[in-house]
Order: structure tokens, then C-alpha cells, then sequence
């Protein structure tokens, strides 16, 4: 079945069918780019929509791959699709400090704005079936389009337009944070920080923290991830879904930290608010996968509660909670959340030391995974055999702390699964 969302941009289309057609023949990028005259790094962008297919590929793919003529009739909306949001917009690339676009930038036509706007969507659909690194690219073209039309639109649509490039950037730096290029996300994260506040946008300013927060825990930098959290959650105000967000960012500092009761507040004011929103009908993010983030948020402050107490029982229930998450995602559907959570669920098994248990769940990643699913591989290989240095290392600054809380199993319902990781 296919990974996207219907309807999804035709760029994103043609690379998921022409990578389908590939493996279907049994060719790697290499193979298949000697055939068709082109290098492997063209193919691997096309089919990470990471460059726009070149006119000629899509019929002589058709004639060695044997499709039927699918990726020539796929080649149609993907020109139209290029002329309508690369050529027609002509991308300024500004600084983020407020310097005008260059000549080429253009005043925003609304049918294009309207587009941007359901793209976005499209978008943070197909990320939560392939993760967001894929889409990196594609991403930051469309958010330094509409850097550049922040300072040629007309006085009152301008609100819109940041708003819009805002929500764009906090995208594009969460799939550079999936790559694990944290100063390239951090990067994006600040300048959709500025044009959400100059936009007076308090849920995606909102957003923006809580990404922040996320982005120096996932760093070692407790402090900074709680700071960051504290003021998304000031922000959010009367948004319970985006002050669950929040909660869950400050559980995660504070479990860094070592801090279990504090961890343990914010995660049961997470679980309050999450509900809340429920109720209120708040489109808060991803509000069908909120039970699974939950619970991959309680695993995961086990498991770096384990890690800085070095107390077995946090990393016993670690095991529990991941491995009802990981239970809940199909692989085929979520292959990318599947392998994150996966390898978390390993190195949770190597802190309990169940060995042969971590070994197995390593087994099932993806042998060329990168980014955050390599990091956490990393952990868990240190975890289950490294030396006392690797340990260290994987370990941070703050392991090996006193607890100060009581028995791990008893503070966390088990039954709460999660993938905002």
C-alpha cells in the first residue's frame, strides 16, 4: 500500500512510485541511474523529492522498468506542479535577520498562497508515514519562498504570509531534527520563531518552543529543554492541546535531569490536557496519535530516568511502555516512527540488561537508517557491548544521578503508548 496520503503533491508521488518500480525490478539507484545515463544522487533526490524529476527520466524509466507508462502519465502533474510553486513563485532566499529579497522575489498570488497553505498539510500528513527527513528539501524551498514574499505582500495579508512561512519553518527544522542536524534545525526553528511573533500567531510560536525544548533534550541539555518548555507552556494559554505539547517537553527535561516526581507532574498534566483538548475539539498535533505519543513519552522519561539513576526498575518499565508503542505502529504504515521507537525499546532492553532481547529488536532496523533512528542504534550498541568510554558517552554528562522518586512501575499507567519521540 502506498505510504502517502491521497491527494499528496505529484512531486512526492512520482519519487514513492519511481523507488516501487526500482525495488520491484530488483536494481539499486546506482544500477538504475547507469541504465538511464544519469548518477545514483539523481535518483536518490527524485525519489526523495528532493529535486524535480529531469523531462526525459519519467518515459525511459517507463521503458526499462516495464510500468505501463505510469511515471509518464505521473510526470504531467509534477510539471504543473513545478511551474506552479518553483517557477511561478521564483524563491528569494533572505537573510533571517530582515535583509530584502532579491529582484527575482514576487508579490504572493492568492491561488498560490491557497496552494502553500494545503500542501503544508499535505505534507505533515505524509511525515507521519516517512518521517521528515525526506522532505527537507522541498520544505525549505517553500519556506524561503515565502521568506522573500514577506517584504514585497501587501501591508494586510503580510500577517498571513509569516504565519504561513512560520508553520513552514517549524516543519522544515523538524525535518533537519530528524536527520539529526540540530544547528541547521535550531537555524529554522529561530527564524519561524521571529515570524510567528511578528505575526501575533501564538499556536505556532507556541509550537516552536515546545520544538526547541524537544531539540536540547534530545541534545543533553536539560535546563535549556525545560526553559524552552516553560515558555510554550506560557504561551499556549488557553490551548490545552498545545500546553499538552508542552507538558510532555517539560516531563522529558525533567526526566533528563534525573527529577522523577517533577517528570511524573508534567506527564499526568499532559495526559489532563490531552483530554481537555479532546473534549474542546482542538485540532492539536496529530490528535489520532495522541495515546501513542503519550506512551512513548512515559517509555521514553523511564528510559533516561534509568539511564541518570541507574536504577533497573525505570528501565523495566521502560520495556513495558515501549514495547506496547512500538505493539501499536505497523511498520508498513509507519515505517519511520516503527524503527525510532524500535531502537529506543532496544536500548531500553540493553539498561534492563536483557541482552539477547536488544540484540533482536536492533536485528529489525533498517541497515541504512540515519538520523535520529542511527543515533538511537548508536545508544543502544554502547548500551548492550561498548566499553566503559562508549557508556559514557552514550550515558552524558548527567547519568549515574541519585533518585529521588519511588518505585518506577508504580507512577505511570502502562497502558499509554507514543511517537513524538
Amino acid at each position: 500500500m502506498p505510504l502517502l496520503p491521497a491527494p499528496a503533491s505529484a512531486r512526492l508521488r512520482f519519487g514513492h512510485r519511481l523507488r516501487h518500480w526500482r525495488e520491484a525490478r530488483g536494481l539499486s539507484q546506482t544500477e538504475l541511474g547507469r541504465l538511464l545515463g544519469y548518477h545514483n544522487s539523481l535518483i536518490s533526490r527524485v525519489e526523495n523529492a528532493r529535486r524535480w524529476p529531469p523531462p526525459g527520466l519519467p518515459a525511459r524509466a517507463d521503458e526499462l522498468l516495464l510500468t505501463g507508462g505510469e511515471l509518464a502519465a505521473l510526470w504531467q502533474p509534477v510539471r504543473r506542479e513545478r511551474e506552479r510553486l518553483g517557477e511561478l513563485a521564483a524563491p528569494a532566499r533572505p537573510t533571517f535577520g530582515g535583509a530584502g529579497p532579491g529582484p527575482s522575489a514576487d508579490r504572493p498570488d492568492a491561488v498560490t498562497f491557497e496552494v502553500l497553505g494545503h500542501l503544508l498539510d499535505v505534507y505533515r500528513a505524509a511525515a507521519t508515514h516517512i518521517g521528515g527527513e525526506q522532505l527537507t528539501a522541498v520544505l525549505e524551498h517553500h519556506t524561503r519562498t515565502l521568506a522573500g514574499w514577506q517584504h514585497t505582500t501587501p501591508r494586510g495579508t503580510a500577517p498571513a504570509v509569516r504565519s504561513l512561512a512560520a508553520r513552514y519553518a517549524e516543519l522544515a527544522g523538524w525535518a533537519h531534527f530528524e536527520g539529526d542536524r540540530r544547528t541547521r534545525a535550531l537555524g529554522w526553528y529561530a527564524a519561524g520563531l521571529e515570524w510567528a511573533r511578528a505575526a501575533d500567531d501564538q499556536p505556532t510560536t507556541a509550537a516552536l518552543l515546545a520544538r526547541q525544548s524537544t531539540l536540547h533534550w534530545w541534545s543533553g541539555d536539560p535546563a535549556a529543554a525545560l526553559a524552552l518548555a516553560e515558555a510554550a507552556h506560557a504561551v499556549a494559554r488557553s490551548l490545552p492541546g498545545l500546553r499538552a505539547w508542552a507538558a510532555l517537553a517539560q516531563a522529558h527535561a525533567h526526566a533528563l535531569a534525573g527529577a522523577a516526581p517533577e517528570a511524573w507532574r508534567a506527564l499526568a498534566e499532559a495526559e489532563r490536557l490531552t483530554e481537555a483538548a479532546r473534549r474542546a475539539g482542538e485540532p492539536t498535533p496529530g490528535p489520532a496519535r495522541a495515546d501513542l505519543v503519550l506512551g512513548v513519552a512515559h517509555g521514553t522519561c523511564h528510559r533516561d530516568l534509568a539511564v541518570r539513576t541507574g536504577r533497573s526498575d525505570h528501565a523495566h518499565a521502560a520495556v513495558a511502555h515501549l514495547g506496547a508503542a512500538l505493539g501499536r505502529l505497523d511498520p508498513a504504515v509507519h515505517p519511520h516512527d516503527h524503527a525510532l521507537v524500535a531502537g529506543r525499546l532496544a536500548g531500553a532492553y540493553a539498561r534492563a540488561g536483557r541482552r539477547e532481547a536488544a540484540a533482536a529488536v536492533l536485528s529489525w532496523l533498517p541497515p541504512d537508517a540515519t538520523g535520529r533512528i542511527a543515533h538511537e542504534r548508536r545508544r543502544a550498541r554502547a548500551w548492550l557491548g561498548g566499553s566503559a568510554a562508549d557508556r559514557t558517552a552514550a550515558d552524558g554528562p548527567s547519568a549515574a544521578r541519585p533518585s529521588t522518586d519511588g518505585p518506577a512501575t508504580d507512577r505511570l499507567r502502562p497502558d499509554r503508548p507514543s511517537a513524538n519521540c
